[in-house]
């Protein structure tokens, strides 16, 4: 074999050794990122019926920072609409130019032949993210639950409590929610470990290998 031939496998191995060191410091980067560890969103369904709603509220330590509230009118009454009025900057006011709501919620939307609605501003669910961008920060959010039947609006009041998505936080040390959050932190660490070692073995290997075949 020629010398260019041997510069050439050479160089080959070397470029090969450089990509698995960078796939390596990739993969190390990514499985502690901050994104890796966000908690997956929830969505907490809130059933509207003709007495109020079901939960009637959301209390402390159930939702975080950018999980939703799924309002669902499920009033039997045909034609009774629900909204959900949202005190944004807690002044105890719903009509401030930072408050919203859900828009009335039907209890069925008319389709046409082709599966489309007739009224494409009918909807009988909405979602409410609890969320900075959404203008809400974490705490108690006072809400209220307007039910509109035959000319009637009734008025119920409705809470959702939420806070930061920050897991080194415990509301109540030794319960069992704490307990599980926390057996499964350590096991989530225990692996990240065991994959951490486990690449740098396999990088000082490949390293070690390249080294070896370059002196031969």
């Amino acid at each position: 074999m020629s010398a260019s031939h041997v510069e050439v496998f050479a160089a080959l191995r070397m470029d090969m050794a450089r990509a698995h060191l960078l796939a390596g410091i990739l993969l190390i980067g990514i499985l502690f990122s901050p994104s890796a560890y966000a908690h997956d969103q929830k969505e907490y369904t809130i059933i509207l019926h003709s007495e109020g709603s079901n939960p009637d509220g959301v209390n402390e330590g159930i939702l975080v920072d950018t999980d939703s509230l799924f309002f669902r009118n499920h009033d039997s009454r045909d034609g009774a609409m629900h909204r959900i009025l949202v005190d944004a900057n807690s002044d105890d006011e719903f009509g401030g130019v930072d408050d919203f709501d859900s828009g009335w919620l039907n209890t069925n939307c008319e389709k046409n032949e082709t599966g489309a609605l007739v009224d494409s501003d009918c909807k009988t669910a909405a979602f409410i993210e609890l969320s900075a961008s959404n203008g809400l920060l974490p705490g108690n959010i006072s809400m209220m639950h307007q039910i509109d039947f035959d000319g009637v609006v009734e008025e119920y009041s409705f809470y959702a409590n939420f806070a930061l998505d920050d897991h080194s936080v415990n509301s109540e040390p030794g319960t069992p929610s704490t307990t599980d959050d926390n057996t499964k932190s350590s096991r989530d660490s225990n692996l990240r470990a065991v994959i951490l070692v486990s690449v740098f073995v396999s990088l000082l290997l490949i390293v070690k290998l390249t080294n070896h075949k370059n002196d031969d």
